[in-house]
């Protein structure tokens, strides 16, 4: 079995350069909607099926991992579904082939992540450091990538072609892939138990609040589609810096309570998204990071502390929170469409407020 470092590190170069791929192509897609006469309501289902759609698929990998015993195999497949799907997205001429291939993706999402996330929880005690580290280099590809869409789009002056450049950088990605080890831990009893059952009714409501980064984008675009880029580059920068540390801290204090300080920070960022003011969009994407560096790390974590089987487990956190989060975009879609973008942050004011007291006051 390979040592925790190793393991630990070595799923973080993985995601580190998968993140490099798929963040060339993220920060650009809203735009590449547009640009094919999407409405407000598809570009919600897309933003729903990114958050959403991945999620659903997590508890069947999990659950299959925990009974056959090879979690890396399905690791791979599910990163090697994701990097065909990016080629046939730089192929779209549609906002139906564009949901099909996102569809893909976030399927290939779906499969990997639940025993990758086994693998780093079963090689470390220390597990809110551990996937602290792992989204620090996951979103440090990020940051690289939207650095990276930046340049293309400027060199190529369309968003087809860094979509295509990013499908091909993708396939690097597996190469470290070959040197993980399964653990060898594995359970024989595929149970929930009572503390995650509670934990799943509460994280269904809570993922409610999580409305798409897409819909930031497309409100700081009313100053340029640049300066929205710019402001993604930001919130990548505070995600990938901050992740780790608050794992530490995560570990030492408790999760529910850094749990509760990220929804508040989403709060504030959604207020700060009904003005239309250069600084507040500033702001607003700096807590976006800052809430995005906890709740994607240590909510993981703390389905894990709590899960008796972790490819179950933690695959049925992440379903019942995808599903969640695929109704919230979908319901913010229908707002945009039918009112405007500032109703949406409205919505998500209401939903992560609700959230933070959520965390404050309950103990899983």
């Amino acid at each position: 079995m390979k040592s925790t470092k190793e393991n630990v590190l070595l799923l973080g170069i993985v995601s580190l350069l998968n993140d490099l791929s798929s963040e060339i192509i993220l920060p650009i897609l809203p735009f590449f909607l547009k640009s094919l006469n999407a409405s407000n309501l598809s570009i919600g289902l897309v933003g729903g099926i990114i958050d959403g759609m991945s999620n659903i698929v997590k508890a069947i990998s999990g659950y299959i991992s925990d009974k056959i015993k090879r979690r890396k195999l399905i690791v791979f497949i599910g990163y090697t579904v994701s990097q065909f799907s990016k080629m046939g997205l730089s192929f779209s001429y549609s906002p139906i082939s564009i949901s099909s291939f996102v569809t893909l993706d976030r399927i290939g999402k779906g499969i990997r992540t639940s025993p990758r996330d086994a693998i780093i929880a079963e090689s470390t005690k220390n597990r809110g450091r551990a996937f602290g580290l792992h989204r620090m280099m996951d979103t440090s590809g990020a940051v690289f990538g939207t650095i990276f869409a930046i340049i293309l789009i400027e060199s190529f002056g369309n968003f087809r072609q860094p979509i295509f450049f990013a499908a091909i950088l993708g396939f690097i990605a597996l190469i470290p892939l070959f040197f993980v080890k399964d653990t060898g831990m594995f359970v024989k009893s595929i149970e929930l138990g009572l503390r995650l059952r509670k934990y799943l009714i509460a994280i269904s409501f809570i993922g409610l609040s999580h409305v798409s980064y897409m819909f930031f984008l497309l409100k700081a675009s009313q100053i340029s589609v640049e300066f929205s880029i710019v402001l993604y580059l930001l919130y990548n920068i505070v995600y990938a810096t901050f992740s780790y540390p608050i794992g530490v801290l995560a570990d030492k204090y408790g999760r529910e309570r850094m749990l509760s300080l990220a929804y508040l920070f989403f709060s504030f960022a959604s207020i700060l998204m009904l003005t239309s003011f250069v600084v507040s969009f500033i702001v607003a994407f700096i807590l976006y990071g800052f809430f995005m560096s906890i709740s994607e790390a240590q909510q993981r974590a703390l389905a894990s502390d709590i899960a008796k089987a972790q490819g179950f487990g933690i695959g049925s956190y992440h379903f019942f929170f995808g599903i969640s989060s695929l109704i919230g975009n979908l319901i913010a879609g229908i707002l945009a469409q039918l009112y405007f973008y500032e109703v949406v942050f409205v919505y998500s004011f209401i939903m992560s407020t609700l959230s933070a007291v959520l965390y404050a006051f309950m103990k899983f």
